[in-house]
């Protein structure tokens, strides 16, 4: 099961984390100081906290990077992070 991970900035070294299924927000808002921790958060708990999950469609910013298996999220979360960034600037 894919799920959606959505980050917002909240403020100074805040990002507001939230999971949903659809439309529907699955379990609660999280607080991380910078959006690379927040992916790889969910990336190491993301089976645990929502079982069957295998992947989480990552958004920031109105961007987002796609599909990504829990694993690559722990891995990769600088990269990902950073390609979500460039993203959101580019776009502006």
């Amino acid at each position: 099961m894919v799920l959606t991970l959505h980050i917002r900035h909240e403020g100074s070294h805040q990002y507001l984390a939230r999971v949903f299924d659809g439309k529907v927000q699955v379990g609660g808002a999280t607080l991380h100081g910078r959006i690379d921790e927040a992916i790889a958060a969910y990336g190491a708990q993301g089976g645990q906290s929502f079982p069957g999950v295998t992947a989480f469609t990552v958004w920031y910013g109105g961007w987002s990077i796609g599909a990504k298996p829990l694993a690559q999220m722990v891995d990769e979360a600088t990269f990902l992070a950073n390609r979500l960034v460039v993203l959101s600037a580019v776009a502006r």
